[in-house]
């Protein structure tokens, strides 16, 4: 799908990882986790090199904060990654990774993309929205 901007394109990713989550966790299946794995590290990606910085001169402190929440999701995938399957361990933590992923994309599309509107507009969205895109077909191919 061609997203008119960098906001619909980042509002799809957080669309999808939620569902993705979500579906892992109602069906207590382990097996979307790579998935789930890939599209948030690639939407991670996109935000911390092209839409974060962008921003953060004027909104630093919140900026910060979404880098925290990036931080705390990597850390959670990554024990996830190491964590066998079948550990009576590993749905718990998963249902965590999903609070804090949705508190994140919550607090992203309620708090940040209303003040980046301000901020980012016109060529200047349109180039960070193709950056990202790229950026992440980029990542997505590296695991093909």
């Amino acid at each position: 799908m061609a997203e008119n901007n960098v906001y619909e394109l980042l509002k799809n990713d957080h669309d999808n990882i939620k569902n993705l989550l979500r579906e892992t966790i109602q069906h207590k299946d382990p097996s979307q986790f790579p998935k789930i794995q890939k599209e948030w590290e690639s939407h991670m990606l996109g935000e911390e090199i092209y839409f974060y910085p962008a921003l953060r001169k004027k909104e630093s402190f919140i900026v910060l904060e979404r880098y925290e929440e990036h931080e705390l999701g990597k850390k959670l995938i990554y024990e996830l990654d190491k964590l066998d399957k079948n550990d009576e361990r590993w749905m718990p933590k998963m249902g965590v990774l999903q609070e804090i992923i949705e508190l994140h994309i919550d607090e992203e599309e309620k708090e940040i993309f209303p003040k980046a509107k301000e901020i980012i507009s016109g060529d200047k969205e349109k180039h960070i929205r193709d950056k990202i895109r790229d950026e992440k077909s980029r990542y997505v191919k590296s695991y093909l």
